[in-house]
This record gives structure tokens, C-alpha cells and sequence, in this order.
């Protein structure tokens, strides 16, 4: 029976005009006609251009019109919008400097005025940085009057509009992708600028009546930003003919993150004998937010309603609106030991940096705090980084390829830091000893096998010549043999823990466990580990490690490093630990064997 249907799923070109042929030959009206040299092969090469242009387009069309498929930044920021979303805009960067201003006469105040700019380095690039508001300085110590200002980085520049009614479709759309949309600062000009009112960024309608001075921003085309004003049902709408004066920094994203040195522009309130001293580094500059992470985070900002409730809702919150931040971990106090209730715990990882700074957690705690129950109090706490120590033997076939051992070497290293840098680096990941050994085998064509070995490592930095007591904690379970009957001479200490060497009464010392809980310092002799005396214990069960009355006088490297034998291939990292495999913690022997 003839087939009288065209399959038109493919996109392919070729697939197309192949089903039109088929399709054709199928007719016994064309069924003898040369498709590949007559002219009906011209007529289905625009046929099949034609269908394949027409499917590309309507499923791009229908790809933009879902915020999981769009492709173009345009309908992702459309999309978000229906869920109240405003993506992230560029964020300055910011740092805490001391001003120490020394007059030459006598003088009871110094004014900082809004927008005093410093000016500083980081390479070879020069970025100012300006106060947001005005300062009085008050007081003097010596003469020298000082204060400590919060700086902003961004040049300060404005646009003006003028409320036209007759226009029904005006749009406020600030000009430049790469404003900081924090420092908005809206006034309306009114009545030929006798009535000056000074309009409030708002998020949300909650309490807006009709009188009040509010705006709201969205995102736009072309990744810039609109100002939406009021109906005069939530919120009110300026005047026919005012003027609305916008001034806004311009960012230069995470460019000036890390400067330390800043310069006073010009005098300040005519003083020019200024010292500018930074006390704590620049940081929190980012970009604009990717088309990615808008996906990700509008939907779950829409379902949180601007309330942190769940864990999840307190890490979209601040995802959302810190750029700065590259992993966040929440986790509630009930499961901790002991158990604090009331309480959520918080740790975050910022981009270039391990951690955040005081004055960082300072902020974001200020911002989630009103979001959350009044019951709830945020505690923030640093992220604990756990190392993974891997030791691979590897075995690769000689015969199979011209590569040297080093070349192989390098390439199962790269293999091992690129799996880390994929499915580590990050808080509650997990390490999956299958997926680690497969990456070793898949990196050279001529690795036959290898035997490899993951162990836990916790670093610490005691002080030195001082009483310490350390607590560090994996959560993994431990290898043990504890509740196993044993002789005094079946122990073998440092089965399940060691650590790297330190000195302890002028001999160099490891720590060691004994299989039962208990941890020893024992002393490296000639052939030998001789036990010193007991410093701690080991609970195996919750892979917590505590050291009592540790003293040592020196350490090898930068710190100290327990290592740990889990009972699980598989290593976890919860709550607030980032596992890592750091190059320096890998060791790769290769074998080469013939086959």
C-alpha cells in the first residue's frame, strides 16, 4: 500500500527533503521520476528549506515563551516579571576606611558631604569610590578629626524624565545595563519645582495606599531597568508635567573587589590634610545577574514571598539579592548536638574568598532578620572546608601508547581537580568514590585500572607553646573496631587516624588512635611509633575528633592535619562543611604494565 503521510518530526534538513521523496515516490504519478537530476530536486530543496525554516521558527517561538526554555535574556526578565521578580543589577563594591582630617585652625565641626569620592587601584586599573550620604564630624582627638565612612564604587550620574499623560504608554527606563539599582535615589519635582518629593524604592504593595511616595523597579529589554510609579490606587502617581530626577552609580561589577589603598579625590569642607586608611578590604562588587541563575531563582523567590520560613526560602532570599555569594548552606539549630532551638544557622561561601567578612555577615543578617519569624534569631557561622586525601595507584598499558608516565600523570590530576571543581566545592556535596575512580580510568585511553584510596582530612592551627583543645568534626562515620573483643597485643595504633608530624617535647610526633576512641601522641622513632601519652578521643560514630591539653611547640606546613578512614568510600559534607580535593592533597603513582 502506498505511503501517503509525510514525517515531518525531523528538523534536519536532509531528513525533510528525504521524507518528501518518500513521500512522492510513494504516488504513482512520480513514482519514475530522476529525483536527483531532474527539476522536481530544485522544488524539494525549497520545500524542504521552507519547512525547516518554518519549524525553526516556531519552535524558537515556542521555546521563548517558557521561562524553563527561552534562550534570549529579553524573555527570561519577561517571564520573571509575571512573578514579581527583578533580576539582580550590577552590585559596587564596598569597603570601611578610616577619614582622619587635620585642620589648620581650630575648627568644631567637619562636614562629609554626600558623594566624597576616593580613588583607588587594583592593577592597573584606577575606580572611585563615593559616600552615600553626608557626615558630621563632631569630635577631634588631638586635633585630628576622624570618622568612619562605608564607600561605594561607581561613577554618580542621573537621568531626568517629564510625566507626560497625554502619553499613555510612558516608560521610565534608566538608560545604563550596569547601575547598581541600590543606590536609586527618585525625587519628583512638582508644580514647577516648588513641591519636591522624594519617592522610596518598594517590593512588595503590602501597606501602599494611595498617597504613598513609593516606586518599583523591573527588569527591562536590553538588561536595563524601569521604574514602575503608582495608579493612585497603590501608590501615587507624580503629577502631570513634573520632572522625576534619578541618580544611580554606574558599577564596574567585581572588578574592584580586593583594593586596599584609598586616596582623597579633592578637599573636603576646604580641609586638605587628609589621611585615608582602609579597615577592611573592598568587596561585594558583582555583575548583573546570568540568564541561569534568573531561571533558577524566580520561581523559588515567587514561591518564598519575600518570608524565610524554610531553609530553602532563607537561601533563595539571599541568593537573590547578594551576588557576592557563591554557596550558602542553611540548616535549622534542632539538628545540631545539643540541640539549639529557636535558631538557624547560616554559612556562606563568597566568590574569591573562603568565607565572608564580619562586616559582610553583618549585612545579610540585617536583611534576612526581617524576613524571618521574630521567634528565629540568624546566626551566621563560617563554612568548615574538609580536604579529601587521595592516594592512586595507576596502571596503564605501555604498549597502547606513545605518552611518557608524566604525560599520564598529568592527565589523571586534571581528571581529579576537574571532578572536585564539578561535583565538590560546595556545601552538603558528596564525594562519590565510584564516579572518582571512573574519572581516573576515563582520562587516558591507555589506563587499564587503578587502586585508589580516599581518606578525610581536617585541618587545624593550633597556638603554639599554649594549652589547646580542638574540636573538628566530618560527620562521616569512622572505621573502627569498637564493641570487637581484642587482645592488649592486637592493637595496632593508628589504624583509623594519623595526622601529619608536629613537634611535642623536642621529639616529632604524629597523633594516632587506638581503635577503641582514644587518640595519642606518639613520637616517630627509628623504625617505630612509640606511644607518648593520651591527648583525646575519637567518637567513630559521628566523626567527631577532640583534642584536650594539646601543646606543641612546632608544626610541619601551614597547619596540622588529621586524617581520617571512613567507614563509607563514599565521603559526606553537610551543614556547613565544603569538601574539597586539593591538588597538594593528591598523590598519583603510575605503573606502567605490559600487555
Amino acid at each position: 500500500m502506498a505511503n501517503t503521510t509525510i514525517d515531518l518530526v525531523g528538523l534536519d534538513f536532509n531528513s525533510l527533503k528525504n521524507n518528501l521523496k518518500s513521500f512522492l515516490k510513494n504516488n504513482t504519478q512520480f513514482k519514475d521520476l530522476d529525483y536527483e537530476g531532474s527539476n522536481i530536486n530544485v522544488l524539494l530543496d525549497v520545500l524542504a528549506y521552507n519547512t525547516y525554516l518554518n519549524a525553526f521558527y516556531t519552535n524558537m517561538v515556542a521555546s521563548e515563551m517558557f521561562l524553563d526554555t527561552a534562550q534570549l535574556r529579553d524573555s527570561v526578565v519577561s517571564h520573571a516579571k509575571e512573578l514579581n521578580y527583578a533580576p539582580r543589577s550590577f552590585a559596587s563594591a564596598q569597603a570601611q576606611i578610616t577619614v582622619a582630617i587635620t585642620p589648620t585652625s581650630n575648627v568644631t565641626s567637619i562636614v562629609v558631604p554626600q558623594y566624597t569620592s576616593f580613588t583607588t587601584r587594583v592593577g592597573s586599573n584606577t575606580y572611585t569610590f563615593s559616600t552615600s550620604d553626608t557626615q558630621l564630624i563632631t569630635s577631634a582627638n588631638n586635633g585630628v578629626h576622624s570618622i568612619s565612612l562605608t564607600v561605594y564604587e561607581g561613577l554618580v550620574t542621573g537621568e531626568t524624565f517629564v510625566v507626560g499623560s497625554a502619553n499613555s504608554q510612558q516608560r521610565f527606563v534608566l538608560s545604563n545595563p550596569t547601575i547598581d539599582v541600590s543606590s536609586l535615589i527618585v525625587s519628583v519635582y512638582e508644580d514647577g519645582g516648588q513641591n519636591i518629593l522624594t519617592y522610596l524604592k518598594q517590593d512588595k504593595i503590602l501597606d501602599v495606599t494611595d498617597t504613598s511616595l513609593v516606586y518599583f523597579v523591573q527588569g527591562a529589554e536590553n538588561q536595563q531597568y524601569e521604574l514602575v510609579f503608582g495608579d493612585n490606587v497603590f501608590g501615587r502617581r507624580p503629577k502631570d508635567g513634573s520632572t522625576i530626577v534619578v541618580k544611580y552609580r554606574i558599577s564596574s561589577g567585581e572588578l574592584p573587589n580586593g583594593a586596599t589603598t584609598f586616596v582623597s579625590d579633592s578637599a573636603i569642607d576646604g580641609h586638605t590634610n587628609i589621611n585615608v586608611t582602609a579597615t577592611t578590604i573592598a568587596s561585594g562588587g558583582a555583575v548583573s545577574e546570568s540568564i541561569e541563575s534568573i531561571r533558577y531563582n524566580a520561581p523559588r523567590n515567587f514561591q518564598s514571598q519575600e518570608r524565610a520560613v524554610t531553609s530553602h526560602d532563607y537561601e533563595t532570599l539571599l541568593l537573590s539579592k547578594f551576588p557576592d555569594i557563591q554557596a550558602i548552606s542553611v540548616y535549622g539549630g534542632e539538628e545540631i548536638d545539643p540541640p539549639q532551638f529557636g535558631k538557624v544557622f547560616i554559612s556562606v561561601d563568597l566568590f574569591n574568598t573562603d568565607g565572608a567578612s564580619e562586616g559582610r555577615k553583618t549585612i545579610f543578617k540585617q536583611y534576612i532578620s526581617d524576613r524571618a519569624p521574630l521567634t528565629i534569631d540568624p546566626i551566621f557561622v563560617d563554612p568548615t572546608f574538609m580536604y579529601i586525601k587521595v592516594t592512586s595507584d595507576v596502571y596503564y598499558n605501555v604498549n597502547s601508547t606513545t605518552k611518557s608516565s608524566s604525560d599520564i600523570l598529568t592527565a589523571v590530576q586534571a581528571a581529579i581537580s576537574t571532578y572536585s571543581l564539578a561535583e565538590l566545592e560546595n556545601f552538603k556535596t558528596t564525594m562519590h568514590y565510584s564516579i572518582l575512580v571512573k574519572n581516573i580510568d576515563q582520562s587516558d585511553p591507555s589506563i587499564i585500572s587503578n587502586d585508589t584510596t580516599a581518606v578525610i582530612a581536617l585541618k587545624f592551627i593550633p597556638i603554639t607553646n599554649t594549652v589547646n583543645t580542638i574540636a573538628l568534626d566530618s560527620y562521616n562515620v569512622i572505621q573502627s573496631r569498637q564493641g570487637v573483643v581484642q587482645l592488649a597485643t592486637d592493637v595496632h595504633y593508628g589504624e583509623n587516624l594519623t595526622s601529619s608530624p608536629f613537634t611535642y617535647l623536642n621529639a616529632r610526633c604524629i597523633l594516632v588512635d587506638d581503635m577503641l576512641g582514644n587518640i595519642y601522641i606518639a613520637a616517630l622513632r627509628t623504625g617505630v611509633v612509640e606511644i607518648v601519652q593520651k591527648t583525646g578521643t575519637i567518637n567513630y560514630a559521628s566523626g567527631r575528633v577532640q583534642l584536650i591539653n594539646f601543646n606543641v611547640s612546632s608544626f610541619e606546613g601551614n597547619s596540622i592535619e588529621i586524617y581520617l578512614v571512613p567507614q563509607s568510600k563514599n565521603i559526606n559534607g553537610v551543614r556547613n562543611i565544603i569538601t574539597e580535593i586539593n591538588p597538594i592533597d593528591v598523590t598519583v603513582n603510575v605503573i606502567g604494565v605490559l600487555v
